[in-house]
């Protein structure tokens, strides 16, 4: 099992929208234009794919990077994620 940290940066309201949406039906929500994914290649890919299909690649920016596994997490200020959620 692979682990990957996706981030965005949308220059349209719109297109942010739509790639949130698309974002969270794949991976986690961590914090504003960040998500978490547990899974493969596969499950990557097919994310990516599904974002790419409503950005403008000449103004937006997506990117994942694999990580180790989260073991824990620091937090610093308020979070966006209501209490007693965890992401495992």
């Amino acid at each position: 099992m692979a682990h990957f940290l996706i981030c965005y940066d949308i220059a349209n309201p719109k297109r942010l929208g739509k790639v949130h949406r698309r974002a969270v039906a794949h991976a986690s929500f961590v914090q504003y234009s960040i998500y978490y994914l547990q899974g493969d290649q596969k499950m990557l890919d097919a994310m990516l794919a599904d974002i790419k299909a409503v950005i403008d690649e000449t103004q937006d920016d997506v990117r994942a990077y694999s990580i180790e596994p989260l073991k824990e997490a620091i937090q610093l200020g308020q979070s966006c994620i209501p209490d007693g959620i965890y992401l495992v």
